[in-house]
């Protein structure tokens, strides 16, 4: 009772706040699925919910119906994952929610194998947005009779987030919450390999929440529990409606910058990744509220300056926070912004090892990269195609006759003349790496003569520069 007094109820109390349609069965093991939306305890999905939420963001432009499927198991409350990991499965289903599945045949409009778009992340007002408390599901086989997660989080009646409440007053409640959840994920560490919960619930997951009110903490079906983060601010400041102290990590200020229904779909679309931190091992993350904040307040300068160095400006990080990651999240959210996807974008460093680095993160911005080779391949950033692009800052040196590599070598960042104009285009945005080194003087001045009108984003050591 009091989990539910304490925390439970007041998190499902800002949800509704926040436009939710919030689903509150009290406490006690409820007894008619009807009433959570299903036809029985097995079914992990709101199977009409997913029927009317399809039909309603696959329309014309001019709101007419589209789409007439009759069988609608072929999407994804009948998929059959068997045999495969819950990690392959979640990347699988992930994929499919980002670029949506197909059918045999449109059977309303003839169409043959038509995509359907499984979330409108044009008009994310369009979707459905859902909240269940004691969500119970029966699992067959497993050391108990069946799991009651204390809330989940629907996305057009798919299960996008699962959150666990725990009292304030247990010993270690966000320590205990999260054993929950693994519990529910049946990724708990067992000597016997003894099934507890429902990996399917987990299939569609985007994040999971653990909470005792005063904290909550974020972590993807990855994380351990080191790696539950706190979501510390809200942005964009339109939506910070929540007051509270600085570096108060609390429940409501992680609802508002998380569960907002637009953040919460642009999280999905562009913050989440699946990454290989060693050969061989791939995790799922999703993006630190700095990052978030951060990208989101780089798109607003560019948009609202009136000159370059309106429009650039210095992002702060500290060591590990993931600085190439922000970049990263910032090229993946530039393209789908229709005043900004057709963007140069060059990224700037100056030494290989962060050349090596960052081209090897920057592949998972879903676009092939151009690593400049030489100066004289420069002449590729001369054209107006928006590309993603990698050059170290010492091709731009003058001619001569020293070696690039020599001066790196022997650690000189060298004074040169002024450099000839490559590109003389806006439509460029410069990310230089390790600006302070490069950027105060002479090799600043070259760099920004090459490209007079470009949008300059300078990435700082353990911050980032635009």
């Amino acid at each position: 009772m009091a989990e539910y007094i304490n925390v439970e109820k007041p998190f499902l109390d800002k949800l509704r706040q926040l436009g939710w349609q919030v689903i509150d069965q009290g406490i006690g093991v409820p007894q008619e699925p009807a009433k959570s939306l299903r036809e029985d305890f097995k079914q992990v999905l709101l199977p009409q919910v997913f029927k009317d939420s399809i039909k309603a963001i696959n329309k014309t432009p001019d709101g007419k119906e589209c789409l007439a499927i009759s069988n609608w198991k072929i999407f994804f409350y009948n998929t059959n994952f068997h045999g495969t990991s819950l990690h392959e499965a979640n990347k699988a289903i992930h994929r499919l929610l980002l670029k949506g599945t197909t059918v045999n045949k449109n059977e309303l409009t003839g169409e043959v194998s038509p995509t359907v778009r499984l979330v409108d992340f044009r008009n994310w007002e369009n979707n459905s947005f859902i909240a269940i408390n004691q969500f119970r599901l029966l699992t067959p086989g497993a050391s108990r009779q069946g799991i009651i997660p204390d809330i989940v989080l629907f996305l057009n009646g798919l299960p996008l987030v699962v959150v666990e409440a725990k009292d304030f007053d247990v010993a270690e409640p966000l320590s205990e919450a999260y054993l929950q959840v693994t519990r529910y994920a049946n990724t708990r560490e067992d000597d016997y390999g003894v099934k507890e919960g429902e990996e399917r619930l987990f299939h569609y997951n985007l994040f999971s929440i653990i909470t005792h009110g005063k904290e909550a903490r974020v972590g993807t079906i990855s994380a351990d529990f080191d790696f539950y983060n706190n979501w510390s601010d809200i942005f964009p400041e339109e939506y910070k409606v929540v007051q509270f102290p600085p570096d108060e990590e609390r429940q409501e200020v992680l609802i508002h910058g998380m569960l907002n229904k637009e953040i919460l779909v642009d999280i999905l679309k562009h913050f989440t990744l699946f990454i290989e931190i060693k050969k061989g091992v791939e995790v799922k993350i999703v993006s630190h509220y700095n990052q978030y904040r951060a990208v989101g307040k780089i798109i607003r300068n560019m948009r609202e300056g009136r000159t370059p160095r309106e429009k650039g400006g210095v992002l702060w990080h500290t060591q590990g926070s993931g600085k190439s990651l922000t970049m990263v999240f910032l090229v993946r959210k530039l393209r789908s912004t229709n005043d900004l996807k057709d963007l140069k974008i060059i990224s700037i460093v100056d030494r290989i090892d962060l050349e090596k680095q960052l081209s090897e993160t920057l592949k998972y911005s879903n676009e092939s990269l151009s690593i400049i080779d030489s100066k004289g391949d420069l002449h590729q950033l001369s054209d107006d195609t928006a590309d993603l692009n990698l050059v170290m800052i010492h091709k731009f040196l003058a001619d001569n006759n020293v070696s690039a590599q020599s001066l790196i070598d022997a650690g000189i960042v060298p004074k040169f003349e002024k450099f000839e104009t490559i590109n003389n285009s806006d439509r460029i945005l410069l990310l230089v790496d390790e600006a302070h080194r490069t950027q105060g003087g002479d090799m600043g001045d070259n760099l920004f003569s090459a490209f007079p009108q470009r949008n300059p984003n300078w990435l700082y050591r353990n911050s980032f520069n635009y």
